[in-house]
């Protein structure tokens, strides 16, 4: 049983720091006065909802992920920022869509990272 806990300890962290946008995009299903509540949920690791992040990737302008996955040592030292949350995987491209939609209204072009970063 040591065994086991010692090698999740090297893979898996307790806890995840988290950085939220005051005005994240939100699935449908997902209500603005239980995000406390889901908030700590996602810190601890724990839910089905994904959160759209954006990355650190110079290639890539958002990182979709499981609370779960937060909390693998790769994040470890990061405070990722959170842009939305999806209630599960197969809403998260709709919010993606979004996001894309609201970009073009900005700007009248496909400028995503310029857009998130203006978040």
């Amino acid at each position: 049983m040591k065994l086991i806990e010692g090698v999740v300890s090297k893979i898996f962290r307790k806890s995840v720091n988290v950085v939220y946008l005051d005005n994240l995009y939100l699935s449908d299903s997902l209500s603005a006065d239980k995000l406390p509540e889901l908030k700590k949920k996602i810190e601890r690791g724990k839910g089905s909802v994904c959160l759209l992040l954006k990355s650190d990737n110079k290639d890539d302008c958002l990182d979709i992920v499981t609370p779960f996955q937060l909390r693998m040592k790769v994040w470890e030292g990061k405070s990722p920022v959170c842009i939305g949350i999806a209630d599960s995987k197969d809403s998260a491209p709709d919010l993606v869509e979004t996001i894309i939609r609201d970009c073009l209204e900005k700007y009248g072009r496909a400028e995503l990272k310029e857009y998130i970063c203006s978040l």
